[in-house]
């Protein structure tokens, strides 16, 4: 993706394998319909073949290892196509357990759970699907698959953050996400913990240091972060506006839109550039402002400013029924601060 500063700011999801095996299943070569003096059906649910013919309990293989385990596979495919390297996330109803298994070459995944209620959901190019509730007793092995496609990709696009310090100085800026959220792009790049470290000017800008030495200078702070589905589901939908026209003339009116919320001219320019070939073709475009984004990704700026923030999520305006418009109250940018503008494309192909 590009952007009026000339930068590439598009990237690709990296995806993070955490694998967390809980146990392993046995050879569940256990008991069948045969009769009792064939070696008969093992005893209870852990029973095997052979043994003295009444409860198989001194021979045999059992079906699984323990009393309290289930097995637990599946196959997970993205648009239709096995998907390697998918993560799957495993929640253990009623308590803060839970874990991860990465799917093979095939999609595939199996692990071993408690037995017990889960919820289970996979994560592909960080995008979210899948998300189902099952039950299983003990030994009682079950199957799930998941599909994912584009449509269940939610990712908040170029927010660009602007720090305005009293003075250039040392300044750092760290994301703060869910370890199940990926960023999928960043400008400059990020350090491994999610973190930015340079000097912030007073006109926006912030430089970083170089390995060879000296410094980069970046026009804004610019990243991508994937959304998880309640991240989606929780975006306010009560009150926005409607906006028509060619793509050119809706960013235009959005850009126009972020002046009213007290974005500068600069500023409104950078989001220009960036959503006048990139907004996705509509009829129409229903536009929610978000005010309250940190629960998607949190900012931890040292040393400290007041941040404003506007993630604009833009969906199918279908012929733009009527919609609330939102009361606009400009932020208050005096002093030291920062502001950062974004958007979050929902039901609409990039």
């Amino acid at each position: 993706m590009s952007i009026g500063t000339g930068r590439t700011r598009g990237g690709r999801l990296a995806l993070v394998a955490l694998v967390a095996l809980l146990g392993a299943c046995g050879d569940k070569d256990g008991g069948d319909t045969a009769g009792a003096d064939d070696g008969g059906v093992g005893g209870g649910v852990g029973g095997g073949v052979g043994g003295d013919g009444t409860d198989g309990t001194d021979g045999g293989t059992p079906a699984c290892e323990s009393d309290d385990t289930f097995q637990l596979s599946g196959t997970v495919t993205f648009d239709g196509e096995p998907a390697e390297g998918a993560e799957v996330y495993l929640w253990e109803q009623g308590t803060d357990g839970w874990s991860t298994v990465t799917t093979d070459a095939a999609g595939h995944y199996e692990t071993t759970l408690a037995a017990g209620d889960w919820a289970v959901e996979a994560s592909v190019y960080g995008c979210y699907g899948g998300v189902a509730e099952l039950s299983a007793a003990a030994c009682e092995d079950q199957t799930h698959d998941v599909a994912v496609g584009p449509g269940d990709c939610d990712v908040a696009e170029k927010p660009n953050l602007y720090l305005y310090p009293d003075e250039t100085g040392p300044a750092a800026v760290a994301l703060d996400i869910d370890r199940r959220q990926a960023i999928v792009a960043a400008d400059p790049p990020l350090s491994a913990d999610l973190r930015w470290s340079g000097l912030a000017h007073p006109d926006g800008t912030f430089s970083v240091p170089q390995p060879g030495g000296g410094w980069d200078r970046a026009p804004f702070l610019f990243y991508e972060v994937s959304l998880l589905p309640w991240h989606s589901r929780g975006l306010q939908r009560e009150a926005g506006f409607c906006v028509t026209g060619t793509i050119d003339e809706a960013a235009a009116e959005l850009a126009e839109l972020l002046g009213r919320y007290g974005f500068n001219a600069g500023e409104r320019d950078d989001f220009y550039e960036a959503w006048r070939l990139d907004l996705p073709p509509a009829a129409a475009w229903a536009v929610y402002p978000q005010l309250e984004v940190d629960d998607i990704a949190g900012l931890e700026l040292a040393p400290a400013l007041p941040v404003d923030r506007l993630w604009l999520l833009v969906e199918d305006g279908a012929g733009c029924p009527p919609l609330v418009e939102p009361v606009v109250l400009p932020f208050d940018r005096r002093g030291a601060h920062a502001v950062e503008w974004g958007v979050i494309v929902h039901g609409l192909a990039l």
